[in-house]
């Protein structure tokens, strides 16, 4: 199954099964590096980027790291939704600005709902 097949899935995931939030799927081919997600919880705004793939930096582009760093920089919170291949797993990361490179904000077993909901109320309530 493609990468973007399995992050449409997660998507579609996160969209039904997360009822308390408000989730915006954006698709931009004028904006590199824009995440896919503009987020609303618990009166908390976030970007999610999503992915599903073990790969380095979870495959993310230069523009999308760049793009991660310079709205972290202004004061905004975003971060990367991953469903590894290898693992049953859900993580939310984010983009080190030191190093480029992605960290471990929070990660859970639980692949149910209600992991992902957990996952989704980390990055809501994580720093910015």
């Amino acid at each position: 199954m493609a990468l973007k097949k399995r992050e449409s899935l997660l998507f579609q995931r996160v969209r039904k099964h997360i009822k308390k939030a408000h989730f915006t799927r954006i698709e931009s081919n004028t904006v590199n590096g824009i995440p896919d997600v503009h987020c609303l919880v618990n009166k908390q705004l976030f970007w999610l980027e999503l992915k599903a793939n073990d790969l380095k930096n979870r495959g993310l582009s230069k523009w999308q790291i760049n793009w991660h760093i310079k709205y972290q920089i202004a004061g905004g919170k975003v971060f990367i939704l991953n469903s590894p291949l290898k693992e049953r797993a859900l993580e939310i990361l984010a983009v080190s600005r030191d190093s480029r490179s992605t960290r471990l904000v929070y990660k859970t077993d639980d692949t149910s709902n209600t992991g992902l909901w957990s996952c989704i109320l980390q990055a809501a309530s994580a720093e910015a």
